[in-house]
């Protein structure tokens, strides 16, 4: 007979063994949670590369300038989280993390009381406090690798372009306006030459400083190509630091500022007045008494008749305005129509704005004054467009900041050739036959024309600023085979030892420093003909070098 074995033969055996049994099935789970806890933490918040949101997303483009210069690129960085939930020690915890992140305590442990499975405590931490978090031992935080934007040249671009938010979208300039290619991983090449860039901030910045502004800009524009090769707008900001970001320092004033020209609207009444046929250069004014109230700044010379030449290198506003009163009031709006001072420049920048143009009354002394710049308000951006546009044999000019984008193909014919050739004139006379302006921007050998403007800046309170003003310089370059525009602006400037803050005192300095940088940096050889103003001369930026 077969004898059966009997696991549990007995009461007290039964229960012995169910105990034994019990126990087992205890530290089988108790290993096995213990040894999934162990490799969760090895593996899902390792403190190398983990799965996170770095995988979730395509690398954002990179933005360079036109000779390949690194603008705005992406590097992977380490963030901070935590469930809250498994966090017990949370006020003791909240004061370690205080003092490793230099956040408040406050803050730290709002978060860690919140009935959330996962919080941020601090994004984009630094190799040191991500090591001191280490040191901690704290299981129940996690570190994430996340895509951290970069800007190389820091405040240098900044406007154009740009910069993100804590969550990688665009949020100014370029990387606002070409967020969703940039998010495809495609990169975006600027027109702007970096290096000078470079050049033209800082002999703007320095001309800020000398006379105490309290802001100034600068644009140099490639007739061209109809691309911008630098535009400054100060003051600025660091992208890479957000505590730059305030209201001040973030606007463009190349395209969002509005302001009334003064004495650059002068050679555009002209043109207006030529291209209808309803001034000629052998016309002369009557300049010695005032019109409906307007007068000059300076007393007139010999009898007061100045022909149209005189009334532009002597900037004489009476002689402006009765040249805007023969063009009329439906001539000067179908003319700024047609340069586009009614509407947004269509630019790659969205945060353009529209010219105030004239709002209110508009009538026949508007129309005077709006002739010599005053009563009429646009961006510096609209002027460039303008004089380049007049310049480029009346063919209408289309800014672009973008590398490659061709805009031969839509030219536009604004007005004669002739009107164009007569500008270009009348804006070399004023280097050549004025005593204070020409020589503060002649250059040896090189054919410069240009405007001076000097304007009262508009008043919070209603009116204007009687001790307040707006100085500017725009000048073709060469003006006898227009090749560049550029324009310097420069607000609110205080006097040095009581000498006046004009246009031709403030501006016509800084902008022949500026020609002066573009020679040295673009090798524009002296009295360079029209052959080689067509040629291509893209080889120019290739081996251009960042000089700080």
């Amino acid at each position: 007979m077969t004898k059966t074995f009997l696991l549990f033969d007995s009461d007290s055996l039964k229960d012995f063994h169910k105990r034994i049994f019990f126990s087992m099935i205890v530290f089988l789970f108790v290993y096995f949670v213990a040894i999934y806890r162990i490799v969760e933490i090895m593996v899902f918040t390792s403190n190398d590369i983990n799965i996170s949101d770095i995988n979730q997303f395509k690398e954002r483009g990179k933005i360079l300038d036109r000779n390949g210069n690194l603008l705005a690129t992406s590097i992977i960085s380490k963030s901070l989280s935590t469930n809250p939930s498994n966090i017990t020690n949370k006020k003791e915890l909240a004061e370690k993390l205080s003092n490793i992140l230099n956040l408040k305590e406050d803050s730290i442990l709002k978060n860690l009381n919140k009935n959330k499975h996962f919080v941020w405590l601090k994004r984009n931490i630094t190799p040191r406090e991500h090591q001191q978090i280490i040191d901690l031992g704290e299981i129940n935080l996690r570190i994430n690798n996340e895509r951290k934007r970069i800007y190389p040249y820091s405040n240098l671009p900044s406007h154009l372009v740009g910069f993100v938010n804590i969550d990688g979208v665009g949020q100014g300039g370029v990387e606002r306006s070409f967020n969703k290619k940039l998010m495809e991983s495609e990169d975006v090449y600027l027109t702007i030459d970096i290096n000078l860039q470079h050049a033209v901030r800082n002999e703007l910045d320095k001309v800020i400083t000398n006379y105490k502004a309290e802001s100034g800009l600068a644009v140099v524009l490639d007739l061209e190509e109809e691309s911008i090769i630098s535009a400054v707008s100060l003051p600025d900001f660091n992208p890479n630091n957000n505590l730059t970001f305030n209201k001040k320092n973030l606007i463009n004033r190349v395209v969002q500022s509005n302001y009334e020209m003064g004495s650059t609207f002068k050679p555009i009444t002209v043109a207006m007045g030529f291209d209808k046929d309803l001034i000629s250069p052998d016309m002369t004014f009557d300049i010695t008494k005032k019109i409906k109230g307007i007068g000059d700044f300076t007393k007139y010379e010999g009898n007061g008749i100045y022909n149209i030449e005189k009334i532009i290198t002597h900037s004489s506003n009476i002689g402006t305005a009765q040249i805007a009163s023969i063009i009329g009031k439906k001539n000067q709006k179908d003319f700024f129509k047609r340069i586009g001072f009614f509407e947004k420049i269509d630019i790659e920048i969205l945060e353009t704005a529209e010219p105030l143009g004239n709002k209110y009354n508009w009538g026949e002394k508007e129309t005077m004054t709006i002739g010599f710049g005053h009563g009429f308000a646009v961006t510096p951006l609209h002027l460039v467009k303008a004089y380049g546009s007049i310049a480029n044999n009346g063919y209408e000019i289309k800014p672009t900041i973008i590398l490659g984008t061709n805009n031969q193909s839509s030219k536009q014919l604004l007005l004669k050739n002739e009107t164009s050739e007569y500008f270009l004139d009348l804006l070399g006379s004023v280097v050549t036959k004025t005593k204070i302006t020409g020589p503060k921007v002649k250059l040896d050998g090189y054919e410069i024309g240009g405007k001076t403007g000097t304007a009262e800046l508009f008043s919070n309170k209603g009116g204007y600023h009687k001790d307040r003003n707006l100085t500017s310089f725009i000048s073709v370059f060469p003006v006898n085979a227009p090749k560049y525009v550029v324009l310097t602006i420069v607000e609110y400037p205080k006097k040095i030892n009581e000498s006046a803050t004009t246009g031709a005192t403030v501006n016509a300095p800084l902008t022949k420093k500026i020609i002066l940088r573009m020679i040295e940096i673009l090798k524009i050889p002296k009295k360079y003909s029209k052959e080689f103003l067509n040629a291509d001369i893209k080889h120019l930026y290739k081996h251009q070098n960042v000089t700080f």
